[in-house]
């Protein structure tokens, strides 16, 4: 009897190392999990902020075209209304845009080109976005599942 209770008692301490071993090992692949969410975060931050700077530079760039317009529209009047300082300059009128559309870059082959550049990085950055989204749901609902077999683990213990 008494060897019984001793073998009884050894199988549980073994049962309650196997069972701290395994909420130990739960617990570490909890902490990585966190880890990389917060990775995943701060990837999704520094998206965001790229798309904010490009954003801010497309603005800009639309601004500097209505100044442009607006410069050539003031040169056409003056030209208009002081033609002697017409004939003293280069004797080219630079063309009018057609609207005040900052979409609409005639004339400049090199912003057009930036244009679309800036406009296929927005969209990989959208979809890189994306990802990390659907990765962060991913790894929280891991991290979730983990939670409750900690605590499962801990309430057997």
């Amino acid at each position: 009897m008494l060897q019984q209770e001793l073998l009884s008692r050894t199988s549980l301490e073994t049962q309650k190392l196997d069972l701290m071993t395994e909420v130990s090992e739960l617990k570490l692949k909890l902490v990585g999990m966190e880890k990389e969410q917060r990775e995943q975060e701060e990837k999704q931050r520094k998206a965001e902020s790229v798309l904010n700077v490009i954003s801010e530079l497309q603005e800009q760039m639309c601004r500097l075209q209505l100044d442009i317009h607006r410069q050539i529209q003031e040169r056409l009047l003056l030209s208009r209304d002081h033609p002697e300082e017409m004939a003293a300059g280069d004797g080219v009128a630079e063309p009018q845009p057609s609207s005040q559309d900052c979409a609409r870059w005639e004339g400049s082959p090199e912003l057009l080109q930036e244009l679309r550049h800036l406009k296929i990085k927005v969209e990989e950055l959208e979809n890189e976005r994306n990802q990390y989204e659907w990765k962060l749901k991913a790894t929280k609902a891991e991290v979730a599942q983990l939670q409750e077999q900690v605590a499962l683990k801990d309430a057997e213990i």
